[in-house]
């Protein structure tokens, strides 16, 4: 395929998303900084929010004021929704705010779940017991990146989205090679890779205001919300801000001013070959079957293991495939011997008994 190269440039959109516990103050500040950030450099559009958590009627004042707009809001929780959404910020040029993300992430895992229990119990299993496996999380991920992800990434629009703070655990050796678990940081609760799409990202955490005296000395806030930031990928800002707005992300934001919107080849050319079936553990079953009904058939002819049974099987094999076969070779080579293959043999070696029977 020809491929060209061009000039790297800035992108033209801005990507940022914030974690943190409950009464962070996550919510408010990406609402408050996107306010802003519509005020200051793209007035015609609008602040848009997928809301999970019933918290837009909050900032909705707030917002209005800043933008003189309305805050548009879908209340939703599904992932389906969330993928529409994104679609519509593009389409309509809205500036959306997903709070948070990890609820759609939650329903798709809890969807694919409810599926499993569902196959499961059509094959008389219990539901109850089934749980997501090791290997159960590829096909989520596959989804939650090309419907989440990837439109994240490249779509053209300024998209922010929040989420839950979670804890990460490691096993840490002490001095006499004891190993416990302890916690050694903060993460996003969502899809641990999804923390790599956003340019910009920072958590936030809650802490008392040293200046505030409850019997109303001082008029200072009983708390102060702090930025952190985790991710810049414009190099341009660090360290962390107490109760910020945009000032503090402003050098981030500048440096996206007059960039280029870049997204991937649509429709690469394939590697791999598509197509529709079974899929590889489903095609070794039928083999597996086929091959114990053949070897059943040999032996409700000639059940003995005397000489001249064992001659006949080998006989009624090779008669069966038309050629020089043995045992090994049929349940062993998958690819001169793959089922349909198989299922031709077993007929025809069904006909042969039956000839041979029948005098």
């Amino acid at each position: 395929m020809a491929i060209e190269l061009v000039e790297a440039k800035a992108p033209a959109f801005l990507k940022g998303a914030v974690y943190g516990d409950a009464g962070s103050g996550k919510t408010y500040t990406a609402a408050l900084v996107l306010s802003q950030f519509i005020k200051e450099y793209v007035p015609d559009s609008r602040l848009v929010m997928l809301d999970t958590e019933g918290g837009a009627g909050f900032v909705a004042p707030m917002v209005k004021k800043i933008t003189g707009k309305e805050l548009l809001v879908l209340t939703a929780t599904s992932f389906p929704e969330l993928r529409d959404f994104l679609k519509l910020c593009a389409e309509e040029q809205h500036v959306g705010l997903i709070d948070s993300a990890t609820h759609p992430w939650r329903t798709l895992c809890e969807d694919f779940l409810d599926a499993k229990r569902e196959r499961v119990k059509g094959a008389g299993g219990n539901p109850q017991t089934t749980r997501m496996s090791l290997n159960d999380w590829a096909p989520v991920k596959e989804v939650w990146n090309k419907g989440f992800s990837d439109p994240f990434k490249f779509l053209p629009a300024h998209l922010f989205y929040c989420g839950r703070c979670g804890d990460t655990w490691e096993m840490v050796k002490d001095d006499e090679g004891n190993e416990t678990l302890e916690k050694t940081g903060t993460k996003m609760k969502i899809e641990k890779e999804s923390a790599y799409e956003p340019s910009l990202l920072w958590e936030m955490f809650r802490q008392a205001n040293p200046a505030y005296n409850p019997r109303g000395e001082t008029t200072g806030p009983q708390w102060i919300h702090r930025a952190i930031i985790v991710k810049d990928r414009a190099g341009v800002i660090g360290g962390y801000a107490d109760d910020p707005d945009i000032a503090f992300f402003r050098p981030h934001i500048e440096f996206l001013v007059g960039g280029t919107h870049a997204t991937p080849t649509e429709n690469p050319p394939h590697v791999f070959e598509q197509g529709e079936g079974p899929n590889w553990a489903t095609i070794k079953r039928r083999r597996n079957a086929v091959l114990e009904t053949i070897k059943d058939e040999l032996l409700l002819a000639h059940p003995s293991t005397s000489a001249a049974d064992k001659k006949a099987k080998v006989a009624l094999l090779r008669m069966a495939f038309d050629q020089d076969v043995n045992w090994t070779d049929l349940e062993g080579d998958e690819t001169k011997y793959p089922v349909h293959i198989l299922d031709g043999g077993l007929k025809q070696l069904r006909t042969i008994i039956r000839e041979q029977a029948n005098g």
